[in-house]
């Protein structure tokens, strides 16, 4: 998806006749200033990025959340069904244009699944009676370095300031996307339908609201990465910046830009480590405290918490369960270290009475701990903590009260392979 490089072109020509805009980046501490007017946010989140970045009346420029008024629900969309050539269809001959059509309408009803009430979709008996239309095109469009699969046409113009609101913290806008194109076929022949579903979930979260900017993290619908192996399932951070941007009222303003701003502080937490309660994880067997006040996240294998956000942070503590043995994982893990020119240390110890292997990785900007435990059945529960170099021996008390909290449930549940999940 090369929209994220249309976007700035656009921007630039759109503010041309105006002062340069601000340089601007996403940053924890206008989250948390926004959180303390706004109220608490379903996180993790990445409400920063679905954002729009709009003129406001008095000439500065802030960032805004544009989605579809309440009153316009539910949305009724048009899924516009493709002509596929014969010499494209080759041997995907099966592949019928119905199937396409299929792919999108359960894009549609993952997206309602997440969010709930009040959004809703409505397939509309034709394009002119829907607010949302979906273009599917049998053709392979070029970009660049890569491939376009899906675009929302007028993408940077979709929402507008039309005056100041009732409140400092509002403006009234207008909000209305209408078209997006959705590419089914790439240079070796038609997509999969199960791959076109993963580029309409991604379009989809455009005409939601979620500005020309994608989201940070890979593992994101959301992503803006480019390519046919688009994320098929909606992550946590999807669902909950989606339900954040639908919580909140039309033309909210998240962020006044060129504003002064709270500096980011140096310094690490210099109080006592505290630890939170338990987080249990009975997938794999487990139960940890991470500290007091640190966002928790839920991964595939574990658990990570963050000193920040999922996205801004100072230092992280990441817990996982992995198959293989304790030797196996910590050569790989050292192996990748040193290529990256890490200074690796190797310890040892007992936690429980049982061994603990570690490894103590130093950068030019980051340190890292890792320890690794034999968790028994063929698995080992890794430990891992990384912070600012400048940081690390601060942190560390942190990091051993995390490591000492871990215990295997009451249950004795040992994980279970992922077929089994």
């Amino acid at each position: 998806m090369k929209r994220a490089a249309a976007l700035a072109l656009a921007l630039a020509v759109a503010c041309s006749h105006r002062r340069a805009p601000v340089e601007y980046t996403h940053n924890r501490w206008d989250y948390w200033s926004f959180t303390a007017r706004a109220g608490p946010q379903p996180e993790p989140n990445y409400l920063p990025w679905a954002m729009h970045r709009e003129e406001l009346p008095d000439g500065g420029e802030a960032l805004i959340a544009c989605r579809w008024t309440d009153d316009a629900l539910p949305l009724h969309y048009f899924v516009e069904s493709p002509v596929i050539p014969e010499e494209l269809a080759g041997e995907w001959s099966n592949r019928s244009p119905e199937d396409y059509v299929t792919a999108v309408d359960e894009a549609f009803a993952l997206w309602q699944r997440a969010l709930g009430e009040p959004q809703r979709f409505t397939r509309a008996a034709s394009a002119r009676e829907a607010q949302l239309v979906i273009h599917l095109l049998a053709e392979v469009r070029q970009v660049g370095e890569g491939q376009l699969l899906g675009v929302v046409r007028g993408e940077e113009d979709r929402c507008h300031v039309k005056e100041a609101g009732s409140t400092p913290d509002r403006v009234e806008i207008a909000f209305a996307p209408h078209d997006a194109s959705v590419f089914i076929a790439d240079p070796i022949g038609l997509l999969t339908p199960r791959q076109v579903r993963a580029v309409a979930l991604h379009e989809i979260g455009h005409l939601l609201g979620v500005s020309g900017q994608h989201s940070p993290l890979a593992g994101d619908v959301m992503y803006g990465l480019a390519g046919d192996r688009r994320i098929e399932a909606l992550s946590e951070h999807d669902k909950n910046t989606l339900r954040a941007l639908y919580a909140l009222a039309p033309g909210t303003i998240y962020a006044r830009l060129g504003e002064v701003k709270e500096p980011a502080l140096r310094g690490v937490r210099r109080e006592p480590p505290k630890l939170a309660g338990e987080t249990l994880d009975p997938r794999h067997g487990f139960q940890v405290q991470f500290p007091k006040g640190w966002q928790a996240i839920k991964t595939p294998s574990g658990w990570i918490a963050v000193d920040g956000v999922s996205w801004d942070y100072d230092a992280s503590i990441q817990v996982v369960a992995s198959r293989g043995s304790v030797d196996a994982h910590l050569s790989l893990l050292a192996a990748k270290s040193r290529a990256q020119g890490e200074d690796v240390r190797r310890e040892e110890f007992e936690l429980d009475g049982a061994p603990v292997v570690r490894l103590i990785a130093r950068g030019t900007e980051r340190g890292e701990q890792i320890d690794v435990i034999d968790w028994g059945d063929g698995w080992v529960l890794v430990v891992m903590a990384d912070a600012r170099v400048e940081d690390f021996e601060f942190y560390r008390p942190w990091f051993q009260r995390v490591l000492l909290s871990v215990q295997r449930l009451d249950s004795g549940l040992t994980p279970k392979p992922k077929a089994e999940r």
